[in-house]
Parts: C-alpha cells; sequence; structure tokens
C-alpha cells in the first residue's frame, strides 16, 4: 500500500470550518461523511458512514439498524486544502448505555484533498482487510457553501 502524507500541491483553496457538513459520492447511495474542522487546534474530525465489504448472511441477527453498517471516525491535521487523518473503529459498545465502554483502535490512514468549497477526494488505506482507495466527495446540501467561500477569501463575482 501507498503511505498516505499531506503535500505541497500549490493549491491557493485552504481548509476552513464553512466545509463542516455532509458530504457523500452520488456514485455510492447510502454512504457518506460528516466532516467537522476545528481551525484553532488545525485539527478535522470525520465520521464515514458505510457498510461492511461483504453483505453478512441473512442469519445474522439485527436488533438496531441492519448487520452490514460501519461507522468509522478520523481525526487528525490539516494544512492548506489537506487533511491527513488515522481511521479508528470502534467495537464492543452497546446502544446508549455505559458500560460496557468501546475501545478504539486505529486502523489505517485517509487524506482528504479538498479542491474547493464544494467538491473533495478521500484517499484511504485500511490495512486490516488490505483496501485501498480514492472517493471523489460534494456536499450533500450548499447550506455552508457561502460560508466556505467567505471564509477562503473567495468573491462573489466568478
Amino acid at each position: 500500500m501507498q503511505i498516505l502524507q499531506i503535500t505541497d500541491t500549490g493549491k491557493a483553496f485552504q481548509i476552513n470550518p464553512g466545509l463542516n457538513d455532509a458530504w457523500y459520492n452520488p456514485d455510492t447511495v447510502g454512504q457518506g461523511f460528516l466532516i467537522m474542522v476545528y481551525p484553532d487546534v488545525m485539527q478535522m474530525f470525520l465520521a464515514w458512514f458505510t457498510y461492511e465489504i461483504e453483505r453478512p448472511d441473512d442469519m445474522v441477527p439485527e436488533m438496531l439498524g441492519e448487520a452490514g453498517h460501519r461507522w468509522l471516525t478520523a481525526q487528525g491535521a490539516f494544512s492548506g486544502n489537506q487533511a491527513l487523518l488515522d481511521i479508528y473503529v470502534a467495537r464492543g459498545g452497546v446502544f446508549d448505555i455505559s458500560p460496557p465502554i468501546p475501545q478504539q483502535e486505529q486502523d489505517g490512514t485517509m487524506l482528504i484533498e479538498f479542491t474547493g468549497c464544494d467538491k473533495g477526494t478521500v484517499s484511504y488505506e485500511i490495512p486490516s482487510i488490505n483496501r485501498s482507495g480514492v472517493v471523489p466527495i460534494q456536499r450533500l446540501v450548499s447550506d455552508n457553501l457561502a460560508l466556505c467561500e467567505a471564509l477562503n477569501g473567495e468573491s462573489d463575482d466568478k
């Protein structure tokens, strides 16, 4: 697998809190990302709503939701138009109670690169399942688009 790292792309776009939103790839309906930017500490948090790599057997019990759902989280630093995040998988929790306290296991990395306030890519490497790839993303809605553009110093007359 290729090692993901932040590189100098020479792009003027800067990650900013106007990117805080729901993001998705129209080609993978039912999956997506929630992205939060924390500029004071130059950190990004991401929740990735996706599915198991293979459909579970129909006999796998479902009590809430469906057995094939997966929720990954990621966090890390950003610089310029890129963020390098560690991916985490939570295991062992139970809905709306504690204990048991879920265990967070680091399992891979992702590099997020924004080409503007409405588009980007998520490159990921997850060693435990020997998977890597690139997901093009766009905003689910445009509510924060104007804020992002203002924070990035973009003018209204493009």
